[in-house]
């Protein structure tokens, strides 16, 4: 009760053990018991072992766009922010990486010799593998991130002819232009690099158009 209707949550995450095994708690206790840490999570939206993080949506968000002025020429810039708000980040699935399909950076980031688990929250490779295992990892709160960031959405360069050429031509506009756009994040809060509104995406191309506006 008292939570978004959009938000997001995961298993409470309790490290890595000796083994490179990624822990949950059960009873409230750390335990690798997976089933059973699935199971009481699904008894109650309360559970123990589920945390609470935050909203999945923009808490503030909005737009900044200034527009700078120079004799003829004007220059626009539109930058967007999010903030208060979390996304979950695309996790090492062991299994997908065994049928071949999507693989994932934190690969070499695993647990690989013991102590390991010290300086990675990354599962080690096991096999035959633990779907189980898998899913508690990918679901754990771990995987959540602040998606909290700021986007340059497009700079805008435009020159205009004056009121005396446009008389003498008879026109009511005459406009040079070139804009770029989608050039991508100037700011975010996730030290992962990630770009929370394409974290399972491939992200806009950035664009560039040059052209000319003329009125008659």
């Amino acid at each position: 009760m008292g939570k978004p209707l959009y938000a997001v949550a995961g298993y409470t995450w309790g490290g890595l053990d000796a083994n490179g095994n990624p822990q949950g708690y059960l009873n409230g206790k750390k335990s690798i018991d997976y089933n059973a840490i699935v199971n009481e999570g699904n008894a109650s939206p309360e559970a123990a072992n589920i945390t609470y993080v935050g909203s999945a949506l923009p808490t503030v968000f909005g737009n900044l766009v200034n527009t700078f002025g120079y004799k003829n020429f004007s220059l626009s810039v539109n930058i967007s922010y999010k903030l208060g708000y979390y996304f979950r980040r695309p996790a090492l699935n062991y299994n997908t990486l065994l049928n071949g399909s999507i693989g994932n950076d934190q690969y070499a980031q695993r647990w690989q010799k013991p102590g390991d688990e010290n300086s990675t929250d990354v599962p080690s490779f096991i096999y035959p593998n633990s779907t189980g295992r898998d899913n508690f990892y990918t679901l754990s709160a771990v995987n959540i991130l602040k998606g909290d960031h700021v986007r340059l959405q497009y700079i805008n360069l435009s020159y205009g002819l004056g009121r005396q050429l446009l008389d003498k031509w008879r026109l009511k506009t005459f406009q040079f232009y070139a804009n770029a756009a989608d050039l991508g994040i100037l700011w975010r809060a996730n030290k992962q690099g990630l770009d929370p509104e394409y974290a399972n995406a491939i992200p806009p191309l950035k664009s560039f158009t040059i052209g000319l506006r003329a009125g008659f």
